[in-house]
């Protein structure tokens, strides 16, 4: 039976259906389709001959085969390398060796896009260091990959009986099979190949220690992410390695331990709040920088160890980022987006907090947003010399709080045949703030000369309502204290729309067009000491 009237149109292809077909993602396909490789059909979906067309040039080489085909290629690898290590295990005595020799030899596309990165002895000791364990004790890894984390539970002496591990990659598996065996002389009967997020729902077991690192934004359908977000309640966290935290909660044993080694973007990026929130209604034992421990991305990991209890208002929560302090739980809840900003020390929270108690607007609901312009292709639609026509196009890096530098490239006026453009009205705006994306600090500028930008700038134009003129609130955010806000809270290279809404905005302290910082913080008890912002006294 159908579940809507209209008939199935057979020359069709879901977006999603194409992504999977060609994989890449949902938002690469949109992209194709406003650029022309691909031909939209119904709302929601492309043509199959538009489909068929693309693939075949593909496969014969085109300009966009390696990146179409990258999924196919790691496929490829992780065939060939599980074939040569499965041989190897079957004609030869376990050698340890064996375990770097396979991690290392999986292709960077294949562990991409399962979202794999092995984790060293030494995180695992550490991770591993205060939990408890006798002779009862039970053991999870919920993607055990060779046995990194079980090797350390039995290190602690955890029994391999009480051990449990599930990964999808068979070889792995194996390999940590072995593994135990040659360590303690004992089958290890609990280690599984199985997707522990479809097999959790079938567990009926608790485990008093969890600990493990899930995969890192592992390639799913958006369906089976919203399909696993809503078994597990992970609201808007579904990547991976927050629906494999909300899986292993239910899991754990009361008063048990939890330890996950996650992603920096885990801390402090909006779309992992409901992540953030869920931890925050445990007991956060520790949070930890452990740097760039992956040759393969540049991504800082950190670890975050939970006790499943609820936590009491004086509960203080061991961090150690850029020096090692205790801080208050509580202390997260009260940052915008419960943000966990590890890496600021208790006296800095203190000037936070009162930043954020002090009198003050947003700018959400009050501003007009756009991304600079995104051409598709800047090399053909830019020019280099002045021309009839064209007008001057500024990328971030001309941006200063004074004004723009000289421009180095051109663009026509009515910015034809560019892949994403906001309403000219927001760009030819009488007055408007633009402002680099890319940056460690904010950079922000009143433009009254209708001057466009790319997309390393985006744009805002005020309403009429807000409470501060243009050029007030573009000296306010260049502030130093604003700076320094922006940096101990968010402490991130991207300056998000989101965050910048959530920043307190002063309407008190200015000196005609500029805000006075030296004011505001003389009649707040704020002073600067020491590289840093601190309550007098």
């Amino acid at each position: 039976m159908l579940l809507f009237d209209d008939a199935i149109d057979i020359d069709s292809v879901l977006i999603s259906d194409a992504a999977r077909d060609l994989a890449i993602s949902t938002a690469t396909v949109r992209n194709w389709i406003k650029t022309g490789l691909l031909e939209s059909s119904n709302r929601g979906c492309v043509s199959r001959k538009s489909l068929d067309s693309l693939k075949k040039n593909l496969e014969q080489g085109g300009r966009l085969s390696s990146r179409a085909n990258k999924s196919k290629k790691g496929e490829q690898n992780y065939s060939e390398v599980s074939a040569s290590i499965q041989n190897k295990l079957e004609s030869n005595p376990f050698n340890e060796a064996i375990v770097s020799e396979y991690e290392r030899a999986l292709s960077e596309s294949y562990r991409n896009k399962e979202g794999i990165y092995y984790t060293s002895s030494s995180i695992v000791t550490d991770m591993l260091r205060d939990s408890l364990v006798d002779e009862t004790t039970t053991f999870l890894d919920p993607c055990c990959g060779c046995g990194n984390f079980i090797m350390g539970a039995i290190e602690r002496g955890v029994r391999v009986e009480n051990i449990y591990g599930f990964d999808t990659d068979k070889t792995a598996i194996r390999i940590a099979k072995q593994r135990i065996y040659a360590k303690t002389g004992r089958e290890a009967k609990n280690i599984v190949c199985a997707d522990f997020l479809t097999i959790a729902q079938e567990l009926h077991q608790s485990f008093d220690l969890i600990y493990t690192n899930p995969p890192w934004g592992k390639k799913m359908s958006r369906e089976q992410k919203e399909a696993l977000a809503a078994y597990y309640r992970s609201g808007k966290s579904t990547d991976s390695c927050s629906l494999f935290v909300f899986a292993a909660m239910k899991l754990l044993a009361k008063n048990g331990s939890m330890g996950f080694l996650l992603p920096e973007s885990v801390l402090n990026i909006a779309t992992f709040q409901a992540l953030r929130e869920f931890f925050l209604s445990q007991s956060i034992q520790e949070i930890k920088n452990y740097g760039t421990p992956f040759e393969s991305i540049q991504t800082k990991a950190y670890s975050v160890i939970v006790r499943k209890s609820s936590p009491s208002k004086n509960h203080q929560v061991r961090c150690i980022d850029r020096g090692e302090y205790l801080r208050l739980q509580t202390s997260f809840l009260e940052n915008p987006k419960q943000i966990f900003n590890v890496w600021v020390a208790p006296d800095e929270q203190t000037v936070i907090d009162k930043l954020f108690q002090i009198p003050h607007s947003l700018l959400e609901d009050n501003a007009d947003w756009a991304l600079g312009v995104v051409t598709g292709d800047n090399k053909s639609k830019c020019k280099k010399e002045p021309a009839e026509g064209l007008v001057p196009i500024y990328r971030g890096k001309n941006i200063s709080s004074s004004g723009l530098s000289a421009p180095s490239i051109y663009i026509d006026r009515e910015l034809s045949n560019c892949q994403q453009v906001a309403p000219l009205s927001l760009y030819y705006a009488e007055e408007k703030i633009i402002y680099r994306f890319i940056s460690d600090r904010l950079v922000f500028y009143c433009d009254t000369s209708k001057s466009l930008v790319l997309n390393s700038a985006n744009i805002l134009v005020l309403r009429k309502s807000f409470p501060l003129t243009s050029q007030q609130l573009t000296s306010l955010l260049n502030s130093k204290i604003i700076n320094w806000l922006f940096a101990k809270v968010f402490n991130t290279h991207k300056i998000l729309r989101a965050d910048l809404e959530a920043l307190p905005l002063y309407t008190s302290w200015y000196s005609k067009a500029g805000f006075d910082e030296e004011l505001f913080l003389e009649q707040n008890n704020i002073e600067y000491s020491n590289g840093t912002f601190r309550i007098k006294g």
